[in-house]
């Protein structure tokens, strides 16, 4: 059985731990779910040998567990679980739906999810979405191995209608960026297991089936009720960038939908986050490192600022080291400045971690003498 863990409660102390790191008789901090919505284990267990082997089983290298260290600061998903939930399960009720099509009949049957469900669920999203007052995401979502598909077409619809508020786009064209980006991928279920999970390099002729996944997800979708051609331009558009190097078209600069470049984004980024069969995933400061490097050449750069200012490269309860030595938690994080977050500093760094005898909080906006070096696990 397939393990979620994504149940945040609001005011609780935690971090993300690598699930190797986690010994008995920590506490889990966040409700953990199986794709059908069963709670498996609950927040406030203490952690056995058996749970943790049972989440080995599963696929599950992160949960969340309490730490006292960080008491008084609390993270709010922008959504809440129940919203995330039922995205996620309705994009597991679509996929499981086409899976067993080849693809002229995925794109004859259509989606067989009922058109208000979808509607229900976008419309959750933008309210939430539009009610939020966090001003950057401390996105690190917990999912199995075998439920990437599901959590990543979520994640990007949040990633990419959150930037879009921020960009003050009107309440429509939210929901076009929220539709589209929730099933941006659609047309990945053409693509044979074998192609998708390769180690290696793609050669040319798997390479060319990949390349069609936004063309067949754009079929599909126009078969429902909800279509609309701006939710349409972001599936069939998210792989396009700026310097015509993208796919299906080639196309470049303005002639790319913004609402796409912005999906794509989100795309691009969720994925170097994610553990895939062909590589580990990267740290969230490794992958606004690399946009912040070689974004420009991929996307339009007033967009992508405005992705980039919004998202913590360094999460709530990351354990981190500074340049002098010394290492933290950190707190808090500053719109447009995520690289430079508020930390909690509690140890000298050493073999040990010796706590130091008075900890102090240094925001790293204005404390530029210090940096980030490293983070710790």
């Amino acid at each position: 059985m397939d393990l979620l863990n994504d149940t945040r409660k609001e005011g609780d102390q935690m971090r993300k731990t690598s699930l190797k790191n986690v010994e008995p008789g920590m506490v889990l901090a966040k409700d953990i779910f199986s794709n059908t919505g069963q709670i498996l284990l609950r927040a406030g267990i203490e952690m056995k040998p058996r749970y943790i082997n049972y989440l080995e089983q599963a696929g599950v290298e992160y949960i969340y567990l309490r730490d006292e260290r960080i008491a008084d600061v609390s993270i709010d998903d922008p959504i809440t679980e129940k919203t995330r939930h039922q995205a996620r399960y309705m994009v597991r009720d679509i996929t499981r739906g086409l899976q067993t099509e080849d693809s002229q009949e995925k794109v004859k049957k259509g989606i067989n999810v009922q058109d208000r469900v979808i509607l229900d669920t976008v419309n959750k999203i933008i309210d939430e979405l539009l009610d939020s007052k966090e001003a950057v995401v401390q996105l690190e979502d917990i999912r199995s191995k075998d439920d990437y598909l599901f959590a990543h077409s979520v994640n990007c619809a949040v990633l990419a209608t959150l930037v879009a508020k921020k960009m003050k786009y009107k309440s429509k064209e939210l929901r076009w960026i929220a539709a589209g980006s929730l099933f941006h991928d659609l047309g990945m279920l053409g693509i044979p297991e074998k192609i998708l999970n390769k180690p290696g390099k793609l050669n040319e002729d798997e390479y060319k089936i990949v390349t069609g996944h936004p063309l067949q997800g754009f079929e599909i979708f126009r078969t429902t009720d909800v279509f609309d051609a701006r939710a349409g331009a972001v599936v069939l558009q998210h792989h396009e960038r700026y310097q015509g190097q993208g796919y299906p078209k080639g196309l470049s600069g303005k002639d790319i939908n913004p609402l796409a470049q912005l999906c794509g984004i989100a795309d691009v980024y969720d994925a170097m986050t994610s553990d895939r069969p062909y590589r580990k995933a990267c740290q969230p400061y490794e992958a606004v490192e690399m946009l912040m490097s070689r974004g420009e050449e991929l996307f339009d750069v007033t967009i992508l600022q405005h992705f980039l200012s919004v998202i913590a490269a360094y999460p709530v309860g990351f354990h981190v080291l500074l340049s002098n030595g010394e290492s933290g938690l950190v707190i808090a994080n500053n719109p447009g400045f995520t690289l430079r977050p508020v930390v909690r500093v509690l140890y000298r760094y050493g073999k040990s971690l010796e706590p130091l005898p008075q900890p102090y909080e240094v925001d790293l906006s204005q404390a530029l003498d210090l940096t980030i070096t490293d983070v710790i696990e």
